[in-house]
């Protein structure tokens, strides 16, 4: 079995596929974990998946046969919940994206649509916090883990402010 990190790479949540994709046409269904993640709030984060209907399907890969391109589309719907105090906000993140890794261990992350990235304390590029995200923007990840949004023009929300 394949694992791929899409929004796991960016929300926390592990994505299992079923089997490895044939050729770039092939979309194959693909479901969120529930997740509990902290350093990036103050506070530690629950994720419960509320509704999962992604699909993935690979365009490129590397020498080896891992993906190197990647796309992602369809619903997803998360519960966010801070485990301190027990605020909760549900938030639809779904959309479409396209992951482009890099042989250095990076990747760039193209989105329309929802999603939900996690910046961790301690970030170089960008303030930590959890955030929603909504329109089409571009997130990198360096090999370092560093996150950041060149150029971000869309709607952004800051689950940590939100679940305080």
């Amino acid at each position: 079995m394949q694992k791929v990190s899409i929004i796991a790479a960016i929300a926390g949540t592990t994505v299992v596929l079923g089997a490895p994709a044939a050729r770039a046409s092939d979309w194959q269904p693909y479901r969120a974990q529930p997740f509990t993640t902290s350093g990036v709030c103050p506070f530690t984060v629950h994720g419960d998946i509320v509704q999962d209907e992604e699909e993935v399907r690979t365009d490129a890969t590397f020498p080896d046969g891992t993906p190197r391109i990647q796309e992602f589309r369809g619903p997803l719907v998360i519960r966010f919940t801070n485990t301190a105090n027990g605020r909760s906000a549900v938030r639809d993140v779904s959309g479409y994206g396209r992951l482009h890794k890099f042989a250095d261990g990076g990747s760039a992350w193209f989105f329309d649509g929802g999603a939900s990235v996690r910046v961790y304390i301690g970030n170089k590029a960008y303030p930590a916090g959890w955030y929603i995200v909504h329109g089409r923007f571009r997130l990198t990840i360096t090999p370092d883990n560093t996150r950041d949004f060149p150029h971000l023009h869309a709607d952004v929300e800051n689950l940590c402010r939100t679940l305080a």
